[in-house]
């Protein structure tokens, strides 16, 4: 990481615009390789403060590309997974929406069209807390009547397309990355017992 900070600094680039640059050389799917992006514990849909991140299929012929490439596709499997959970709940979601950081990144909201299988439209700003807080100011003051009409207002910058035969091999990974917690999940508990007890001792 500290020699693509240097890299960065000396092209005067961002580096995880060089990262996702070189995340971009895997092929999607990244060979078989998936990542469990529970770093910190997992909330939805899982809520295991004991999950933890995991590489699964690590092979020799996997390379720093294909890693990035798998961390960045972890992330969304795992956003696929909640929004599977509330489509069960509440019924099939009919448009989605993306903002904040990731969604500066062009390679990052195309896999998750990808991911997904679906249209993903992209606001002007991706400060979307920024516009809710605004908007409930505004309902306070009687400015505006509702919630949902602030769609409407906000401005769309661009509509990113999935492409078809790449969510056709995502829906087979995801397939086999929905099983992974339920067969890690005691692995977990006992990982996590330990780390405890090691940070416990260093301090």
């Amino acid at each position: 990481m500290k020699k693509k900070i240097a890299e960065a600094e000396n092209l005067n680039k961002n580096v995880y615009d060089l990262m996702t640059k070189l995340a971009r050389s895997a092929a999607p799917g990244s060979d078989g390789l998936l990542f469990l992006p529970y770093l910190n514990g997992e909330r939805a849909p899982h809520w295991n403060t004991n999950a933890r991140g995991s590489y699964i299929g690590l092979a020799n012929s996997h390379k720093k590309e294909h890693m990035l490439r798998a961390g960045l596709e972890g992330v969304i499997f795992n956003l696929y997974d909640v929004s599977s959970a509330l489509n069960r709940l509440a019924g099939p979601t009919k448009k989605l929406y993306a903002s904040g950081g990731f969604s500066r990144s062009p390679f990052w909201l195309q896999i998750l069209a990808d991911i997904f299988g679906q249209e993903i439209y992209i606001p002007e700003s991706h400060q979307s807390s920024a516009w809710g807080a605004a908007w409930y100011s505004l309902m306070a003051v009687n400015h505006v009547e509702d919630l949902a009409s602030i769609k409407k207002s906000i401005p769309m910058k661009e509509v990113i397309q999935p492409n078809i035969q790449t969510h056709e091999t995502y829906a087979e990974l995801y397939s086999i990355y929905k099983e992974l917690y339920g067969s890690l999940e005691a692995s977990f508990d006992k990982l996590a017992t330990i780390q405890r007890s090691a940070v416990a001792q260093n301090h």
